[in-house]
């Protein structure tokens, strides 16, 4: 039956099945349907191979398995002709010894597809680079399984590296994501070669969407020739972890906000700071310490100046988030110029210790819709979350409330939401609440669709359950309900929600201090589809 689908029909369900990457870089892009896939037919194989090779290195973003990433490596290899890595040795070796290459007709056989041609997202990561991962035994004996081990040395195996990186750069058309996780020294020499123009007299990069640079560090050449690169038409820049001390001169910093002033559709806009930096000054002498404050101090006006340059992206920047910055990082200074960006529709806060002052700014974003906000270690001002509630344009219909370590009071808060947002949110992410807290919130904010919950126990009840359904907004089609008691049952709050007319799709519920793996349920009484995490 795969047989008879067209190509055209076949590319529509498979495209169902791709999942482009988050902009988050601990989250995986999912292959697992769209490889098996490929394993049923030729004709299946051919549609959805260059669909799973669209953005191959974004499978291993997080809990990188070094063997899964060479055999990788291996695969992109074989797309070079065998001939150039031939030449590669002799510019290492001046001559090729024959026992270098294995009698396997294998080594001389081009791959199957011309994978390189699929990619359309590019990630250089560490283990391109770094000696010892490329050489480690293990790691050598899947990526150069060609090849006859022995007669491998450290400089031919870097060469061979190398002369894929370039290869791969010089075949590698339409990209959409570039992302650099590891400081390297060449990386502006990556982007040359990237962005010369294909054989049609098309700039490779001109289809580039989404630029990430994080983790840069002071061998790469990134902080000081970043803005002589020809990309201006970028829609996701991404700056990340620099108060590791890789931004440490003014003159680099410069450089990096001249490129950011240089972008003509700047529209998404991640800044952040040290992961956790709290959990790293524990426990530390004196002189450290100090030498960490002074570090944040310098942080502080590097990160100034990359806010003030952002100013010049007012009429594009849409989406704006910052992440781990320490205290007093978005100061007065800076205000003057985030209030000239007043198209911002999304705005997230992840672990900032600092948040005062901003409904200054706030009150002015007539066109914000969301608003996201992860408390982190420490406790967070409840005044200025509650001046945000208030600042909040008539438009805004989204607002996420994430507390990981609970330690924070959202009482106040939870009294201003049915008052501030009633008219306009449809979209509620809170932390843990009282089921008095939660009612009064359905009774006025009659639009929600999504709301997902931290329900509080505390001797919660059945008919506590048939309360709650009495009050959830008609409107509602998603319900995630967390922090439920197995022993608790759904039928009556879907009796009395369904009861006052309600369309719920999906309840997804996810107990507590239960063991066992995940299920989903398809009331066929209520038609609600029930998913249950336990």
């Amino acid at each position: 039956m795969a047989s008879y689908l067209i190509s055209e029909c076949l590319e529509i369900i498979f495209l169902n099945l791709t999942e482009y990457p988050s902009n988050y870089i601990k989250t995986n892009v999912s292959t697992k349907d769209l490889y098996s896939c490929t394993l049923v037919s030729r004709h299946w194989c051919k549609i959805s191979t260059p669909l799973l090779y669209a953005f191959p290195f974004h499978h291993f973003r997080n809990n990188i398995s070094h063997s899964q990433y060479y055999k990788l490596i291996r695969t992109l290899l074989t797309c070079a002709p065998q001939f150039e890595i031939k030449r590669t040795y002799k510019q290492v070796l001046l001559q090729i010894p024959k026992k270098n290459f294995k009698k396997n007709p294998k080594s001389n056989i081009l791959s199957t597809f011309n994978y390189i041609a699929f990619i359309r997202g590019l990630i250089f990561h560490k283990m391109m680079f770094e000696t010892e991962l490329l050489y480690d035994n293990s790691n050598k004996e899947i990526w150069l399984f060609d090849y006859d081990l022995k007669g491998i040395s450290i400089e031919t195996a870097i060469a061979i590296m190398n002369h894929l990186i370039k290869f791969i750069c010089k075949n590698c058309n339409n990209l959409k994501i570039l992302e650099f996780s590891y400081g390297i020294k060449n990386d502006h020499e990556i982007i040359n070669l990237l962005t010369l123009n294909d054989s049609n007299g098309k700039n490779k990069l001109s289809e580039l969407k989404e630029l990430y640079y994080y983790n840069i560090n002071s061998n790469s050449s990134a902080g000081d020739n970043l803005y002589l690169t020809p990309l201006n038409n970028v829609y996701n820049l991404k700056l990340f972890y620099l108060l590791n001390g890789e931004i440490n001169s003014f003159k680099k910093v410069n450089s990096i906000s001249q490129f950011i002033t240089s972008q003509k559709k700047l529209q998404h806009f991640i800044l952040s700071g040290i992961e956790e930096f709290e959990d790293m000054i524990q426990n530390l002498n004196f002189m450290v310490y100090r030498f960490l404050m002074d570090l944040i101090f310098n942080a502080t006006n590097y990160f100034n100046i990359l806010i003030h340059s952002l100013s010049t992206q007012y009429e594009t920047l849409q989406i704006l988030e910052f992440r781990y910055l320490a205290d007093n990082l978005i100061n007065g200074e800076v205000l003057d110029s985030l209030i000239l960006l007043k198209n911002i529709r999304v705005l997230k806060f992840y672990k900032c210790e600092n948040i005062d002052n901003l409904h200054n700014w706030i009150k002015n974003l007539k066109k914000l819709e969301i608003f996201e906000i992860t408390v982190g270690n420490r406790r967070i001002s409840e005044i200025s979350l509650i001046q945000l509630i208030q600042s909040f344009s008539n438009i805004f219909n989204q607002l996420i409330i994430i507390d990981d370590h609970e330690k924070c009071d959202f009482t106040k808060l939870f009294k201003l939401i049915p008052i501030y947002l009633q008219n306009s949110l449809t979209h509620l992410e809170l932390p843990k609440i009282f089921l008095s807290e939660l009612i009064p919130i359905f009774k006025s904010c009659n639009k929600l669709i999504y709301i997902s919950v931290i329900l509080i126990n505390n001797e919660l009840q059945d008919e506590d359950l048939e309360i709650l359904g009495d009050f959830v907004p008609k409107t509602l089609k998603r319900f995630k309900l967390k922090g439920i008691q197995s022993k608790l049952s759904m039928n009556l709050f879907l009796e009395a929600y369904i009861k006052n007319g309600g369309t719920l799709k999906y309840l997804e519920l996810e107990y507590l201090n239960v063991f066992s793996k995940n299920h989903i349920n398809v009331n066929e009484q209520f038609g609600v589809q029930i998913i249950e995490y336990h």
